[in-house]
Protein backbone atom coordinates (compact mmCIF):
# COMPACT_ATOMS: atom_id res chain seq x y z
CA UNK A 1 0.00 0.00 0.00
CA UNK A 2 1.47 3.36 -0.97
CA UNK A 3 1.12 6.72 0.77
CA UNK A 4 -1.85 7.90 -1.30
CA UNK A 5 -3.78 4.68 -0.68
CA UNK A 6 -3.17 5.11 3.05
CA UNK A 7 -4.29 8.71 2.83
CA UNK A 8 -7.49 7.69 1.05
CA UNK A 9 -8.08 5.01 3.65
CA UNK A 10 -7.63 7.59 6.44
CA UNK A 11 -10.16 9.90 4.76
CA UNK A 12 -12.64 7.02 4.51
CA UNK A 13 -12.10 6.27 8.19
CA UNK A 14 -12.76 9.92 9.02
CA UNK A 15 -16.03 9.88 7.08
CA UNK A 16 -16.95 6.64 8.84
CA UNK A 17 -16.27 8.21 12.27
CA UNK A 18 -18.36 11.26 11.41
CA UNK A 19 -21.20 8.99 10.31
CA UNK A 20 -20.90 7.00 13.56
CA UNK A 21 -20.96 10.27 15.53
CA UNK A 22 -24.17 11.23 13.75
CA UNK A 23 -25.62 7.80 14.54
CA UNK A 24 -24.63 8.27 18.19
CA UNK A 25 -26.46 11.61 18.32
CA UNK A 26 -29.54 10.00 16.76
CA UNK A 27 -29.31 7.13 19.27
CA UNK A 28 -29.13 9.62 22.15
CA UNK A 29 -32.19 11.46 20.86
CA UNK A 30 -34.14 8.20 20.47
CA UNK A 31 -33.07 6.98 23.92
CA UNK A 32 -34.12 10.23 25.57
CA UNK A 33 -37.48 10.17 23.79
CA UNK A 34 -38.17 6.54 24.68
CA UNK A 35 -37.10 7.08 28.30
CA UNK A 36 -39.27 10.16 28.71
CA UNK A 37 -42.19 8.43 27.00
CA UNK A 38 -41.93 5.53 29.45
CA UNK A 39 -41.67 7.90 32.40
CA UNK A 40 -44.68 9.84 31.10
CA UNK A 41 -46.73 6.69 30.59
CA UNK A 42 -45.91 5.36 34.05
CA UNK A 43 -46.56 8.68 35.72
CA UNK A 44 -49.62 9.78 33.79
CA UNK A 45 -50.92 7.12 31.43
CA UNK A 46 -50.39 4.00 33.54
CA UNK A 47 -51.91 5.52 36.66
CA UNK A 48 -55.20 6.10 34.86
CA UNK A 49 -55.34 2.64 33.38
CA UNK A 50 -55.23 3.75 29.76
CA UNK A 51 -53.45 1.48 27.30
CA UNK A 52 -51.84 4.23 25.24
CA UNK A 53 -51.03 7.38 27.17
CA UNK A 54 -51.84 10.69 25.58
CA UNK A 55 -48.67 12.70 25.23
CA UNK A 56 -48.83 16.47 25.26
CA UNK A 57 -48.75 18.15 21.89
CA UNK A 58 -45.19 18.40 20.59
CA UNK A 59 -43.86 16.04 23.30
CA UNK A 60 -41.34 14.25 21.10
CA UNK A 61 -40.40 17.39 19.19
CA UNK A 62 -39.64 19.29 22.39
CA UNK A 63 -37.65 16.33 23.79
CA UNK A 64 -35.64 16.13 20.59
CA UNK A 65 -35.04 19.89 20.51
CA UNK A 66 -33.92 20.03 24.16
CA UNK A 67 -31.62 17.02 23.71
CA UNK A 68 -30.03 18.55 20.60
CA UNK A 69 -29.74 21.86 22.46
CA UNK A 70 -27.79 20.11 25.24
CA UNK A 71 -25.50 18.42 22.72
CA UNK A 72 -24.95 21.69 20.82
CA UNK A 73 -24.45 23.57 24.08
CA UNK A 74 -21.82 21.09 25.23
CA UNK A 75 -20.10 21.32 21.87
CA UNK A 76 -20.08 25.12 21.97
CA UNK A 77 -18.82 25.10 25.56
CA UNK A 78 -15.92 22.80 24.68
CA UNK A 79 -15.17 24.84 21.55
CA UNK A 80 -15.07 27.97 23.70
CA UNK A 81 -12.78 26.24 26.23
CA UNK A 82 -10.45 25.29 23.40
CA UNK A 83 -10.55 28.71 21.72
CA UNK A 84 -6.80 29.07 22.26
CA UNK A 85 -6.30 26.01 20.09
CA UNK A 86 -3.38 23.71 20.73
CA UNK A 87 -2.10 25.72 23.67
CA UNK A 88 -5.37 25.13 25.53
CA UNK A 89 -5.25 21.38 24.81
CA UNK A 90 -1.63 21.09 25.93
CA UNK A 91 -2.31 23.03 29.14
CA UNK A 92 -5.42 20.94 29.87
CA UNK A 93 -3.25 17.83 29.54
CA UNK A 94 -0.83 19.28 32.10
CA UNK A 95 1.76 20.51 29.62
CA UNK A 96 4.47 23.03 30.32
CA UNK A 97 5.62 25.32 27.52
CA UNK A 98 9.28 24.81 26.64
CA UNK A 99 10.87 28.21 26.31
CA UNK A 100 13.14 28.74 23.29
CA UNK A 101 15.80 29.96 25.71
CA UNK A 102 15.83 26.67 27.66
CA UNK A 103 19.30 25.43 28.58
CA UNK A 104 18.21 21.89 29.52
CA UNK A 105 19.97 19.48 27.13
CA UNK A 106 16.90 17.27 26.53
CA UNK A 107 14.64 20.26 25.98
CA UNK A 108 17.17 21.79 23.56
CA UNK A 109 17.33 18.51 21.63
CA UNK A 110 13.53 18.45 21.42
CA UNK A 111 13.34 22.07 20.29
CA UNK A 112 16.02 21.47 17.65
CA UNK A 113 14.15 18.45 16.26
CA UNK A 114 10.85 20.36 16.12
CA UNK A 115 12.58 23.30 14.39
CA UNK A 116 14.20 20.94 11.86
CA UNK A 117 10.87 19.27 11.10
CA UNK A 118 9.12 22.62 10.73
CA UNK A 119 11.79 23.82 8.33
CA UNK A 120 11.65 20.59 6.32
CA UNK A 121 7.84 20.67 6.11
CA UNK A 122 7.59 24.38 5.32
CA UNK A 123 5.31 25.39 8.18
CA UNK A 124 5.75 27.71 11.12
CA UNK A 125 7.54 26.12 14.05
CA UNK A 126 4.93 24.93 16.53
CA UNK A 127 5.20 25.71 20.22
CA UNK A 128 6.49 22.76 22.23
CA UNK A 129 5.08 21.45 25.49
CA UNK A 130 6.28 18.77 27.89
CA UNK A 131 3.95 16.75 30.08
CA UNK A 132 6.27 16.52 33.08
CA UNK A 133 4.12 14.11 35.11
CA UNK A 134 3.78 11.47 32.40
CA UNK A 135 6.38 8.69 32.33
CA UNK A 136 4.84 6.80 29.40
CA UNK A 137 6.14 7.33 25.88
CA UNK A 138 3.57 9.43 24.08
CA UNK A 139 3.09 12.65 22.14
CA UNK A 140 0.37 14.65 20.41
CA UNK A 141 -0.13 17.57 18.08
CA UNK A 142 -3.00 19.97 18.64
CA UNK A 143 -4.40 23.13 17.12
CA UNK A 144 -6.89 24.37 14.58
CA UNK A 145 -4.46 25.26 11.80
CA UNK A 146 -0.96 24.29 10.69
CA UNK A 147 0.55 27.60 11.65
CA UNK A 148 -1.06 27.63 15.11
CA UNK A 149 -0.14 24.09 16.11
CA UNK A 150 1.60 22.83 19.20
CA UNK A 151 3.49 19.61 19.76
CA UNK A 152 3.52 18.00 23.19
CA UNK A 153 5.62 15.10 24.41
CA UNK A 154 5.62 13.27 27.69
CA UNK A 155 8.60 13.26 30.03
CA UNK A 156 8.96 9.55 29.27
CA UNK A 157 9.34 10.31 25.57
CA UNK A 158 11.93 12.95 26.28
CA UNK A 159 13.99 10.87 28.71
CA UNK A 160 13.78 7.39 27.16
CA UNK A 161 14.14 7.91 23.43
CA UNK A 162 17.30 8.48 21.42
CA UNK A 163 17.50 11.46 19.10
CA UNK A 164 16.56 9.32 16.10
CA UNK A 165 13.58 7.80 17.91
CA UNK A 166 12.44 11.20 19.12
CA UNK A 167 12.76 12.50 15.58
CA UNK A 168 10.47 9.67 14.41
CA UNK A 169 7.87 10.56 17.04
CA UNK A 170 7.99 14.25 16.13
CA UNK A 171 7.80 13.37 12.43
CA UNK A 172 4.66 11.39 13.15
CA UNK A 173 3.13 14.37 14.97
CA UNK A 174 4.02 16.62 12.05
CA UNK A 175 2.11 14.27 9.76
CA UNK A 176 -0.97 14.99 11.91
CA UNK A 177 -0.34 18.71 11.56
CA UNK A 178 0.16 18.57 7.79
CA UNK A 179 -2.85 16.31 7.14
CA UNK A 180 -5.27 18.39 9.22
CA UNK A 181 -5.95 15.58 11.68
CA UNK A 182 -5.78 18.02 14.59
CA UNK A 183 -8.73 20.05 13.38
CA UNK A 184 -10.88 16.95 13.15
CA UNK A 185 -9.96 15.86 16.66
Amino acid sequence: MDFFEQQDQAHRQTRKLLFLFLLAVIAIVITVNVSLALIWSWGFGGAHGSVAPAYPRGFFLVNTFVTLLFIAGGTLFETWRLRDGGDAVAKMAGGRLVMPSSTDARERRLLNIVEEMALASGIACPRVYILDNEDAINAFAAGYHQNEAVVAVTQGTLSRLSRDELQGVIGHEFSHILNGDMRMN
